[in-house]
Parts: C-alpha cells; structure tokens; sequence
C-alpha cells in the first residue's frame, strides 16, 4: 500500500438484518488530531428479487451454490450502487468499509458476511476494507458489536455519562459509557421479529410508527414466556441475530400468537421487543444512563420509544442527532472508521465488550 494519508474520505456501506436496504455514509476522517465529519450519505434498496434471495440466505435456505453466486451478486449491486451515488453526488471517495451482509452468526464460534468485496474495488479505484468481524472471534470474542468505536470515539466524545446509544435496527445493541466503564452488547431483537410477522400477516415492511401495535394490547402471558430466552438473561459479552430471533422464533410461539388479534400480536412482539431491551439495561447498566440516545430504523417507532420510556422513566431518551449524527447514518459511519483504523493499522475492537482476547485491527484489505 502506498503511504498513509493522514485523513480520509471514506464511504462506509451498511446492510443490516432488517434488509431494507444498503445505507452509504461518507465521513471525513483524520488521524492526528482525530477528528470525524459527516459529508454525505444516500440509501439504495435491495431489488424485490435480491432481498429475498438474502432474506432466503438469512434464514438458512440456500444451497451452497445458491449462497456462492448471491456472495458475488450482492457485491455486484454494492459496488454498482456506490457508483451511482458517487456520480449523481461527486463523491470523493479513497477508502471503503464494507460491512456485507450477515447471513450466519453463532456468537464466539463463526460469522458469515457475503458481499464480495472485490467489485468496489475494481470500480471505485481505492482501498476497500471487509469481513471485519472474523478476527474478533479467532481471538476469542463475540464479533459484535462493533459500532462501540465509533459511539466512544465520536458520539460520547463530548457527553458527560452515564449515556447509552442504542441501535434499534433488526437486531438491537446498546454501548454503555461512564467514565472509564464502557459495555457493549446485543440486547435481543429490534424491529426484526416486529417485519417479519407484519410481512407474513399485512404483506407489509413494517409497523409505521407502530401504528397497529398501538391499536392492540400485549398478552402478558404469552410475554413471561417470550422473556425466559435465555438470551435476554445471559450476561455480557453476548451477541445475536436470526438464529436466535427470527423465524424459528416466531415459529415457537405461532399457535399463542394466532389466538390473539393482529393489533394485539403486534402490540404484544412490540412491549417484548420493549421489555428485552429495558431488562438488559436494569440488569447490566448499573447506574442507569442519565441520558439514552436512539439510531437505526426503529429509532422512528413512535411506540416503541414511549414504551421504553414508560418502563425506564428516569432515562431522558433522545436520538443521536441530538449529538449532530442522524440515526440512519450510525451504523454505515461506524464502519467507515472501522475502515479508517485498519487502513491505519490502529486497533479497533474493544475486548472488554466482545470479550476478545487482545486488541486488533479487524478488517481485511484489498487494494489492486
């Protein structure tokens, strides 16, 4: 690689579990002194065909040839998208961080994130950097979650904690910050089990605004028995994603779901969603924060936020563009440093939240 530029145009490239799409983040990023600005950001949906081809991978229905190709297709839109928007916006971009996208994860044992990243390289003429998860988790660690180095570095850079900032994307997580203290982890599901029952019931993406959970009211029954996951119980460092609380999931509990309306299914996957979340913060996060910050797609779920609220009331909850950082753009930028850091051989994991054994610099280069 030719010498390091001490600051970066760098393009981070997000698809989460909720499969909405692929969010691109440019950030401005530089070393010493460090500093990190939004420039610009755009979103691109996944094409009907190719999101449920993902959504098949997902959820463990892909032969390996299937899974093969979808590897070299989504890369393909990756880096054709990345294109377009660099076009339509003149866009200087030197370095990419691509997350892919998660098909398998088993915490502490293996990951699997598909997107080769091969095509952005070829077509935007720059370094990129993937796959950032599997060292995390060949030196002993979760590989998740990662967005702790950028909540730390930029987000809490000028709160006084204690302070959260919780990602509400399928799968939630929260970054814990007082003082020295900083935890990290996933706290169960987010909107994931919310889409995908309102998708197979409704045909529909989502609960806007929670709108049909908000017409219902929980089975408080069938709610005690949807919080003995031992998931929801389990003590940090732990991590999840649909092999936990996908399909299967909403299959356990399907025959009790089906005796209720659908507004009180919805309203009854929201307060769970709701309740994992707050569980985890009242065992884990002692004190509470002072002050808890949202991001990601659920952040806009009217309900969801009054129900986190309802059961921690002493938390004034906010979104992180209270902290000059809009919500869909968190995860993406959380990416583009984790890119930035290993272009510059500084570690980035954070051990004591994924339980690694040493600090490293997660990623894998391509540079042609």
């Amino acid at each position: 690689m030719t010498k390091k530029k001490k600051f970066l145009n760098v393009l981070g490239i997000m698809s989460g579990t909720s499969l909405d799409g692929a969010d691109f983040v440019l950030c401005k990023i530089q070393n010493t002194p460090f500093q990190m600005k939004l420039l610009d950001h755009a979103h691109s949906k996944f094409p009907a065909k190719l999101k449920a081809r993902l959504l098949r991978a997902a959820q463990h229905d892909l032969k390996v040839n299937e899974l093969g190709l979808l590897h070299y297709d989504l890369g393909e839109f990756y880096a054709s998208e990345a294109a377009k928007h660099k076009k339509k916006k003149k866009w200087n971009v030197e370095l990419v961080g691509l997350h892919g996208q998660t098909v398998f994860h088993s915490s502490q044992t293996a990951t699997l994130q598909i997107g080769e990243a091969g095509y952005l390289n070829q077509e935007l003429k720059c370094p990129v950097v993937s796959d950032f998860r599997s060292l995390d988790i060949v030196y002993g660690g979760e590989g998740a979650p990662l967005a702790t180095l950028f909540h730390k570095q930029v987000l809490a850079k000028n709160s006084s904690g204690p302070i959260a900032i919780q990602n509400l994307g399928g799968i939630g997580n929260v970054t814990y910050l007082n003082g020295s203290k900083i935890l990290s982890f996933d706290t169960g599901p987010a909107n994931m089990l919310m889409d995908l029952w309102i998708k197979l019931k409704k045909k529909k993406d989502f609960d806007k605004d929670g709108e049909f959970a908000a017409r219902g009211l929980p089975d408080v029954l069938l709610l005690e028995k949807m919080l003995s996951h031992p998931f929801i119980k389990k003590t940090p460092p732990k991590s999840c994603g649909r092999e936990e609380f996908g399909i299967k999931f909403l299959e356990k509990y399907k025959k009790n779901l089906s005796k209720l309306t659908f507004e009180d299914q919805m309203a009854t996957l929201l307060e769970f969603t709701a309740r994992s979340i707050c569980m985890n913060y009242t065992r884990f996060l002692k004190p509470l924060p002072r002050k808890l910050y949202l991001c990601g797609g659920g952040a806009k779920n009217v309900l969801l936020k009054k129900r986190l609220q309802f059961h921690m009331p002493s938390v004034a909850i906010g979104f992180t563009e209270d902290l000059g950082w809009p919500t869909h753009v968190i995860e993406g930028a959380a990416f583009a440093l984790l890119a930035a850091y290993r272009y510059w051989g500084l570690p980035s994991n954070v051990p004591q939240t994924t339980g690694a054994k040493k600090e490293i610099s997660l990623g894998k280069i391509i540079d042609i």
